[in-house]
């Protein structure tokens, strides 16, 4: 399931004429490389409806919003072999509203993967979709968050994570003024900083009830860490180690930081952001 209805006004004139999942990044649309990631694991034989199992996928749900048309014709109903389906977000109300509308097309557990995170090749992009939906299926976890620490001026601008002394998800705190005390017994394993969320995740169907049950934040949108906390708090939730490196692309800087690294450059300013 891959969220792409934001209009990316962060953008600038990259997003005056088209969509931000078309935004072109080294000569394709920024959605084409989260795909990239979901397409080596498609689970052959598969049903009409996506869902995960074992180590695959067996198709995509791009969930659009005013400008789903265009996503559409650009990628109609597959992409290089990965079966698309489409579904629409009304209003832009954030990530949980964007998840909750695709569950009709969504069957069993699946995999989510905000579209304009971009990572790095293996042992990134496709490994770490593999290692999410094994874990999901090993623990039956409700949810499994693909996890990186980052240095604490970086932690503020996404969701950070929380765990206890097992390793498991006690909530996620979505880009905090003040990043909030690591939970009790919380074990920081791998280095200085704070864990946050990168925007892959494995879920269960009982992250549907959770983002219909959470209100709007502080934001006015319904956010997905929201509703991840409350499913740490009535469920389990489960975390994964980042491999390789992403970047969000939310400014033509961004962009041009992942085309350099994409191209075996170094990346200049914050990989975070």
């Amino acid at each position: 399931m891959l969220p792409a209805a934001g209009r990316g006004t962060r953008m600038g004139p990259l997003t005056a004429r088209r969509p931000k999942p078309l935004v072109p990044v080294r000569g394709r649309p920024l959605l084409a490389h989260a795909l990239d990631a979901v397409r080596p694991v498609v689970e052959s034989g598969a049903s009409e409806t996506p869902r995960a199992s074992g180590t695959a996928v067996s198709g995509a749900v791009v969930v659009g919003g005013d400008h789903g048309d265009r996503v559409r014709d650009r990628f109609g109903d597959s992409d290089r072999g990965l079966p698309l389906t489409y579904v629409e977000q009304p209003e832009q109300r954030g990530l949980a509203d964007a998840l909750a509308c695709a569950e009709p097309a969504v069957e069993g557990p699946f995999v989510h993967l905000n579209a304009d995170n971009v990572f790095g090749p293996d042992p990134g992009g496709v490994a770490n979709v593999r290692r999410l939906v094994a874990r999901q299926r090993a623990t039956d976890a409700d949810a499994v968050l693909l996890v990186e620490r980052v240095p604490p001026e970086a932690a503020r601008r996404v969701g950070v994570v929380r765990t206890d002394g097992d390793g498991r998800v006690v909530d996620v705190v979505e880009k905090p003024d003040d990043l909030p005390p690591e939970a009790h017994g919380a074990r920081c394993t791998g280095g200085s900083g704070r864990l946050v969320q990168t925007g892959r995740f494995a879920f269960s169907p009982g992250v549907f009830d959770a983002c219909r049950a959470v209100g709007r934040g502080d934001t006015g949108e319904r956010e997905l860490s929201d509703a991840i906390s409350r499913l740490a708090r009535e469920g389990r939730v489960e975390t994964v180690r980042l491999r390789g490196w992403r970047r969000n692309v939310n400014t033509p800087r961004d962009r041009a930081a992942v085309e350099a690294r994409l191209l075996g450059g170094k990346a200049s300013g914050d990989p975070h952001r």
